[in-house]
């Protein structure tokens, strides 16, 4: 579904029971207090738009849960909000294959340069910045689209990541090594040179989701969105930088990457998406704010980690469809459905030969999508669905041998921020880890004599359904 910006996606929102509106809550905890315990109590937590902050003035707002909610995701992508996890993940798949890049057109100007501030004026404080967890070393923006050009090629990457408020036009990143972002930010400075860069923090809902994606490098994620959105983006030149900004955009910051040597700030800790604050506080180069243009009444997206097991939070963005692609490509068979959520990953398959379920599971952790920070891989048996984590320890408690079903392997790949990374190993830049095996499929060689589930069946499920399903949903 195209949405010209991301108004338009919060009447939508709206119209459909999806949105709740809060009133006047504090930016220090207390937005993100509501938005975690939204998230704790309902199973499809709705978007929360946040007015009347606090200390700023009417206008000013912030939303939150559009990655975590199951609407956002099927609107977005244009997905029936009726289909199950699998079945909206497939058709999603058949999509990617018609996959045709549609370039962004420039414009002139747009909304976004309906307020201009820079210079001696810019005051990132006019804006909220939220400190969202208790331990939280700071105030954080974390939902945005990040802009900067590769400065050999011109290629446009957007990324989405943190960034830490430091005083009234200086701000700290946190982008992980080797994440794109950060190979160009290094290539400028090996010339010596700051990064220019370009901040959305609110922007049509596509172009949040596609930034937060793992494109691979070079692939125009602007391209990938007009795709998605099937429309071409509208974008303008910015007026500190001359990167191409989303001309709808509610508000962005234009300014420059120093290098190391141009000073550095703490930045941390941040609650992260392990549920932890593994990543610490540690310096990092500061990023110098030049100028902001905002719409009139501009709306920030905070889109802060949330551990939100069973929601139906948006499968579509996640990795697990990634990661089924490079099963797929290693030639796996059988492959019924993929979940990747932050440190596992769980796959149903229908198990053809003795040893498909762990070559299945080391297959997962071959990519770059299902590798990285991997502690976890739980295969089952085509009847699971990697999505109802209910059903998936009920296999783990049922099929699963603990003696002979569990395999650790030692050496994997994981990254800073692991919660369970011992000191001595963060000290030593040692980011390594093991990661555990757990085969929860009926065993191979005597499956055909494992006990029969009580489960109905799909096609005496129906039958009764039709007949009787009136009476069980009034």
């Amino acid at each position: 579904m195209k949405f010209n910006d991301l108004r338009e996606f919060i009447v939508c929102m709206r119209e459909r029971g999806e949105l709740v509106d809060i009133e006047g809550a504090d930016w220090d905890l207390e937005i993100g207090a509501i938005t975690y315990l939204s998230s704790l109590t309902s199973k499809k937590p709705p978007c929360l738009l946040f007015n009347h902050i606090k200390g700023y003035p009417p206008g000013f707002r912030v939303l939150t849960t559009v990655r975590h909610n199951r609407m956002a995701g099927r609107l977005i992508y244009g997905v029936d909000e009726h289909l199950s996890d699998d079945e909206a993940v497939l058709l999603w798949r058949e999509r990617m294959k018609q996959y045709e890049p549609v370039p962004p057109v420039e414009v002139a100007t747009g909304p976004v340069k309906e307020n201009i501030i820079s210079g001696d004026d810019v005051d990132l404080f006019k804006m909220p910045w939220v400190r969202w967890h208790e331990h939280d070393g700071g105030r954080y923006v974390c939902g945005t689209s990040v802009i900067m050009r590769e400065p050999e090629s011109g290629y446009i990457n957007l990324g989405s990541y943190r960034f830490k408020l430091i005083d009234r036009n200086r701000i700290v990143v946190h982008i992980g090594s080797g994440h794109n972002g950060d190979v160009i930010r290094k290539r400028y400075w090996s010339r010596g040179k700051s990064c220019p860069v370009a901040i959305s923090l609110g922007q049509e809902p596509a172009i949040f989701m596609i930034a937060g994606t793992s494109l691979p490098w070079g692939a125009a994620e602007y391209d990938y969105m007009g795709w998605l959105r099937g429309a071409p983006v509208e974008v303008t030149k910015g007026f500190y930088t001359d990167l191409p900004i989303p001309a709808t955009a509610e508000i962005i910051l234009e300014g420059e990457m120093l290098p190391p040597d141009g000073g550095s700030e703490i930045e941390g800790p941040f609650g992260e998406a392990s549920g932890y604050y593994g990543g610490g506080a540690r310096p990092s180069p500061v990023t110098k704010i030049h100028a902001i243009l905002y719409r009139n009444d501009p709306i920030v997206i905070g889109d802060p980690p949330l551990i939100v097991e069973g929601s139906g939070q948006n499968v579509l963005y996640s990795r697990s469809i990634d990661v089924r692609e490079e099963l797929e490509g290693l030639g796996v068979p059988g492959i019924k459905g993929v979940k990747h959520q932050y440190s596992r990953n769980i796959i149903s398959l229908e198990q053809s030969y003795p040893g498909h379920a762990m070559r299945a599971a080391l297959g997962s952790c071959g990519g770059g999508s299902g590798g990285y920070h991997v502690k976890m891989v739980i295969v089952v048996d085509e009847d699971i669905d990697p999505h109802n984590i209910e059903e998936v320890f009920w296999a783990l408690a049922t099929r699963c041998d603990p003696e002979s079903s569990i395999s650790v392997c030692k050496g994997t790949w994981s990254y800073a921020i692991d919660p369970a990374l011992p000191p001595e190993k963060r000290a030593t830049g040692d980011y390594t880890s093991s990661l555990a095996v757990f085969n929860a499929c009926r065993p191979f060689h005597w499956k055909q004599d494992f006990p029969r589930t009580t489960r109905i069946s799909e096609e005496t499920r129906k039958i009764y359904e039709a007949k009787w399903g009136h009476i069980l949903k009034s």
